[in-house]
């Protein structure tokens, strides 16, 4: 390749990187943003349109857009051969539990952990050990525990400056970064891209971004503030443990590491604001030193108002024998191999981040797909569609569930990718007593309309015509289609739903075969045997979902499901949405 040619590659690769993150603004309100239920926002883009029904007419023709072309092979890295989220996690501990939820918005601490944008992996490792989130079948609704997480996101200097950081590499972690946005409501992303030495940016950032930004937007309090890099292993219980016995009145500042190196922080609140006000002045007169190094040697210079502990933390040596088990602390950990023999050895109790909910098993979870096709089509909506359905499921009192690891284990199964969609059901079902599915291209546009009434009505029908079997299963059928459209569908937490899915997972012929997995729903429906748990809103375009021809002030649900990619409507009708405005007219041409 000559000199212009790898030139002209790599500005490409960066404008689009920077296309893709500028373009993004991610806040994390306490309410529901798209990651968690509301106001999160663009980053979630990574859901799939793959509401293949490829056989249904719905006035825009029979070759929909499924976004998963065989001929494109995914790039590497986006998911797991295993068809898992993120690498493994370490291996399962036991969590503590609260059962009375924390709703007077006061807090013991603010956890706070900055971490780049691509350690993903670590992201999910820290959840697990420190906090004993496994995964998000069953996400916090609220932050009702006695202590909030959230992971500082921010970009790297490094971008485009490595050969491995090609456009096509690039894409694979945009899309499972969005995916894990999408997923967990545990994240601020910033776009600021700093190296990772620059310590006094990163924990300076994050910290003012906790003390300045997060507390007082969310109208809460808390007792103090503890920081450590995504990379560290910590023992919450330990660290507690030891603050409380070197803690003075006046506040604190307790840092955990090696002479050089900081790997975590616990500040009293009062601390952290004092070491906020003198940032520049510590900058100044510190300029190599990250931020709380900085201010332990400042306040030591000076009388200070709160007392400066350096505890010991241990640098990772690569040798788990040389861990002590009664550390608090280990830094710099990049493998899980090695997180997940240090975590065995220090026997870490989870904190756990929100209280146990009780009604669980009786509530109705949104679902949906956050697995982004190789295409990137709805890498743009998906984040903006992902908080549509948050601030839905939350504005009810419902779940919001997000999946990708379902569909991206159908690569490795032969069968098109929206098959996903029957793993994420049967997988999430049995925590719910409902799932409202929803494709990535549906939105809701009606967002006082309470699901509920869908399922009473439904429920009272079927005892009025005498129906014995309860309905487990609610689809519409539009008038001018064939079948049901699988795009927005209500299933009940039965024994028959669950046979039911097992059953569709067997249809072979549909595999390939448009319209894919909705063909094979409708042909085992209409089977005798299954017919009676089902209840179809039959040429219907209006009650469940609507389609944006047939759209009409007041309905549920429009379902943008055209030829094309559908990124560009789904984003129109969005934002008249949220501005509280009427879609009608939207994705029609």
């Amino acid at each position: 390749m000559s000199v212009a040619a790898r030139k002209l590659y790599w500005i490409t690769a960066a404008v689009f990187l920077m296309i893709v993150f500028l373009s993004y603004h991610k806040s994390t309100a306490p309410s529901s943003p798209p990651d968690s239920r509301t106001a999160h926002n663009d980053i979630n883009k990574s859901q799939n349109y793959d509401d293949n029904d490829g056989d249904y007419t719905s006035g825009d023709g029979d070759n929909l857009y499924t976004g998963d072309n065989k001929d494109v092979k995914p790039p590497a890295g986006n998911k797991p051969a295993d068809g898992s989220n993120y690498p493994t996690s370490p291996p399962p501990t036991t969590a503590g539990t609260n059962t009375q939820p924390n709703t007077s918005g006061k807090y013991d601490t603010l956890v706070v952990i900055p971490s780049s944008w691509t350690q993903m992996q670590n992201r999910q490792w820290v959840r697990e050990t420190v906090f004993g989130i496994r995964d998000n079948l069953e996400p916090c609704k609220k932050d009702d525990g006695n202590i909030i997480y959230k992971f500082y996101i921010y970009g790297r200097s490094t971008w485009g400056k490595s050969t491995i950081h090609s456009s096509e590499y690039n894409q694979a972690l945009v899309r499972d970064l969005y995916g894990e946005f999408m997923e967990f409501n545990d994240n601020y992303f910033t776009n600021a891209t700093v190296p990772a030495t620059e310590k006094h940016a990163i924990w300076g950032d994050a910290l003012d971004w906790a003390v300045n930004t997060y507390i007082p937007t969310n109208k809460i309090q808390v007792n103090k503030v503890l920081i450590f890099d995504s990379t560290a292993i910590v023992n919450l219980p330990k660290m507690e443990e030891a603050v409380k016995a070197s803690a003075s009145p006046n506040g604190y500042l307790h840092i955990w590491g090696s002479d050089s190196t900081p790997f975590a922080a616990m500040i009293s609140f009062n601390a952290a604001e004092q070491i906020l006000e003198h940032r520049e002045e510590l900058k100044v007169d510190h300029p190599t030193k990250d931020i709380v190094s900085a201010a332990s040697t400042f306040y030591a210079e000076k009388p200070a108002t709160f007392k400066i502990t350096r505890a010991t933390g241990q640098l990772w040596a690569s040798n788990v024998e040389l861990v002590a088990a009664d550390t608090a602390v280990v830094g710099q950990v990049y493998q899980l191999e090695d997180w997940r023999r240090i975590s065995e050895k220090l026997t870490i109790k989870p904190t756990p981040a929100c209280a146990v909910d009780q009604n669980r098993k009786k509530n109705v979870a949104l679902l949906t797909s956050s697995y982004i096709y190789v295409d990137m089509c709805m890498a743009e909506a998906s984040l903006p569609s992902a908080e549509n359905k948050r601030i839905y499921a939350d504005k009810h009192g419902y779940d919001f569930v997000a999946r990708a690891a379902e569909f991206a284990q159908e690569e490795h199964r032969g069968r098109r990718l929206v098959w996903g969609k029957i793993g994420a059901i049967q997988k999430v079902l049995p925590h719910y007593e409902w799932l409202f599915w929803m494709d990535m291209d549906a939105i809701v546009a009606d967002l006082d309309k309470d699901v509920r009434e869908i399922i009473d009505f439904a429920e009272k029908a079927n005892v009025a015509k005498g129906i014995k079997e309860e309905v487990s299963l609610i689809v519409a059928r539009p008038k001018r289609d064939k079948m049901l459209n699988a795009g927005v569908m209500l299933i009940k937490n039965t024994e028959w739903s669950r046979a039911f899915f097992a059953e569709v997972q067997t249809r072979a012929p549909w595999y390939l075969k448009s319209s894919y997995e909705q063909a094979a729903i409708w042909e085992v429906m209409n089977e005798p045997k299954w017919s009676s748990g089902v209840y179809i809103y039959d040429g219907d375009d209006h009650t469940m979902n609507t389609f944006p021809k047939l759209y009409e002030k007041g309905n549920f649900v429009i379902h943008f499901a055209p030829a094309g990619c559908p990124s560009v409507p789904v984003l129109a009708a969005l934002a008249k949405i949220k501005a509280g405005e009427s879609a009608y007219g939207i994705g029609t041409e």
